[in-house]
């Protein structure tokens, strides 16, 4: 088996797999479908492109080179596109239809029966090397914002190489007399250079690509394991570290916190008169007040069922019961139409104040149940502050 048939299997494996990873991700992985798809599109095209540069020699190389450079348009099109349906940037279909348009049809209805080979090689390179630099302009930012500086920085620089390539390509096969210095590193002949450029942008485009599809799969489920499906709070095992956290700076900072245990008053009867619809709305609501009227250091959680739990750092007794009473009056003023009547709530609240190093931590939660039972069994719709534990004597 020559060089040629090596290359050739090398390119339908490659493309093979990428063009079936993408089909897989919109299909099953519940990544975007029409990101996916253009993902898709793209590596076929740059495979067709790259193909059609390996075939027999019975197709004059001229013709061969303008059909790849506008699969290559097309993929770097569709590249771009899938990029803007993943990041939710503005689409510019208009603009994408006129570039992949005329390119295809000026190279192959006027540059191929003309013999202008040349210049239809040096418009796909020019457009080409616009569409990768438009797309490293518009995504670098939203990149940058959802992932961090090095992955944004890593799809310009594999954008930009990419653009390098394709430029020295066009310009070497344009005019292969001239002394360029990249003739006397790789780009031996035409051929190869548009194998090398082609290949080059397809493998760093999905390595990029798929890490940063993976990354945002990876958010996704360190979000659903850290929050709760239908409020959108944070969920018990997530206050529960957070509580431990500020416990452990208890113990070595003397940083006071308080902890609110919150309830629903009657949520049962209103699940039982009006159906776990109006409950599941019920609780959506008093979630978005109680995070509304939190302050930002404070951390709002659905402790379990119609129960929820907000964290106070650095408050003591005063400004923790103020907290409470605000939140309260605020979840009074809900107002849920609902049929032909309206939701209206209530909450009972325990309140527990954490400022002694020596207490354990389930003995603060322990405290902060007994005043929220002992606030329902008061007529609910109040706050029961716990009783502090007493201070601890220091010895000389």
């Amino acid at each position: 088996m020559d060089a040629r048939h090596l290359l050739l299997a090398f390119i339908l494996l490659t493309h093979s797999l990428t063009s079936g990873m993408w089909w897989v991700a919109g299909s099953w992985l519940g990544l975007s479908r029409r990101a996916a798809r253009h993902w898709m599109l793209a590596s076929m095209a740059n495979g067709l492109a790259l193909l059609l540069t390996m075939v027999p020699d019975n197709i004059p190389e001229p013709a061969r080179v303008t059909v790849a450079g506008t699969l290559v348009v097309l993929g770097a099109v569709s590249l771009r596109r899938g990029l803007q349906f993943f990041l939710k940037l503005r689409h510019t279909d208009g603009m994408h239809v006129a570039l992949g348009a005329g390119v295809a049809v000026f190279n192959l209805f006027v540059c191929l029966p003309a013999g202008w080979h040349d210049l239809g090689i040096v418009l796909s390179g020019l457009t080409m090397c616009w569409v990768l630099g438009r797309t490293a302009w518009e995504t670098f930012t939203p990149l940058r914002t959802e992932f961090n500086t090095t992955t944004a920085w890593s799809q310009s620089c594999m954008l930009g190489s990419a653009m390098l390539v394709f430029a020295m390509a066009a310009l070497t096969y344009v005019a292969p007399q001239w002394p360029w210095p990249w003739q006397y590193w790789a780009l031996e002949n035409t051929q190869f250079a548009v194998v090398f450029s082609s290949v080059a942008l397809s493998i760093l485009s999905s390595f990029v690509l798929g890490y940063i599809v993976v990354m945002r799969l990876v958010r996704r489920l360190e979000h659903l394991s850290h929050h709760d499906a239908l409020t959108g709070l944070l969920n018990r095992r997530a206050i529960e570290y957070l509580l431990d956290r500020e416990d452990q700076r208890l113990q070595r900072f003397n940083d006071p916190f308080s902890v609110l245990l919150v309830d629903i008053d009657h949520f049962k009867r209103i699940n039982d008169r009006l159906g776990h619809a109006a409950g599941d709305s019920v609780l959506c609501m008093v979630s978005r007040t109680l995070q509304a009227q939190a302050r930002e250091v404070d951390r709002v959680a659905r402790y379990g069922g119609e129960e929820f739990c907000i964290l106070l750092p650095h408050t003591l007794h005063e400004g923790a019961l103020q907290a409470a009473e605000r939140l309260r009056e605020a979840i009074s003023q809900i107002n849920i139409p609902w049929g032909d009547e309206s939701i209206t709530v209530s909450i009972s609240t325990g309140l527990a104040c954490a400022h002694e190093p020596g207490e354990a931590l389930q003995s603060l939660l322990k405290r902060a149940d007994e005043a929220l039972y002992q606030a329902k069994a008061e007529g609910r719709n109040r706050v029961v502050s716990a009783p502090d534990l007493p201070v601890r004597s220091k010895s000389a």
